[in-house]
């Protein structure tokens, strides 16, 4: 099997791996408190900050499972790959989610973030009608919670945007060069 092909195999597998552990880190803050991830300002950045250390270790062991080497292309690449797979699965548990799990999430979720964005702003001495112009402003958060195609497609793109910029990065740190050898190098002092 070619390096091209192993690493595309590679990052298929380990794509589907990742995706599994963010439907159940989903599904288990979704049981504990479905709005969690709404409201709660660290819950996302300590998953971004898991998922971050769970691609390094998966770069890690892609790049060993290929000979030890690969440039930053094939990091790329299989970054992508990744990618790919985790913003599909995304979009896919959201519509589940939120059409046949829990339908009334949007709602519940909405209700959560305004409020949570309403003690924000008083905390910063906002008056009642900065605060309701503030969240006028805003929009509708309901509408865009639904799972419609346009939301969707939105969060895919979103998804793969960031994920993109992150593959990038982890594959300039990532990327190994092979060492170069001489062979048949003949000591010309000799």
């Amino acid at each position: 099997m070619d390096k091209s092909t192993l690493i595309s195999k590679l990052s298929l597998k380990y794509g589907l791996t990742l995706a599994a552990v963010s439907v159940v880190i989903s599904l288990t803050f979704h049981f504990i408190n479905p709005v969690m991830l709404y409201t709660n300002f660290l819950a996302p950045i300590g998953v971004l900050v898991v998922f971050i250390a769970l691609l390094v270790i998966v770069g890690l062991n892609i790049r060993k499972e290929i000979g030890g080497y690969w440039t930053f292309g094939e990091a790329f690449k299989s970054y992508l790959i990744i990618a790919l797979i985790l913003a599909i699965t995304a979009v896919l548990f959201n519509v589940i989610l939120m059409t046949f799990i829990d339908p009334d999430l949007p709602a519940t979720a909405a209700a959560a973030i305004e409020e949570s964005q309403r003690k924000m702003m008083e905390g910063f001495g906002m008056s009642g009608e900065q605060i309701d112009d503030a969240l006028a402003k805003a929009g509708n958060m309901q509408e865009k919670l639904q799972p419609t195609f346009k939301n969707s497609l939105t969060s895919f793109g979103v998804s793969i945007a960031m994920y993109g910029v992150l593959s990038l990065i982890l594959a300039a740190i990532l990327k190994k060069k092979e060492p170069v050898t001489f062979n048949n190098f003949q000591d010309p002092t000799a």
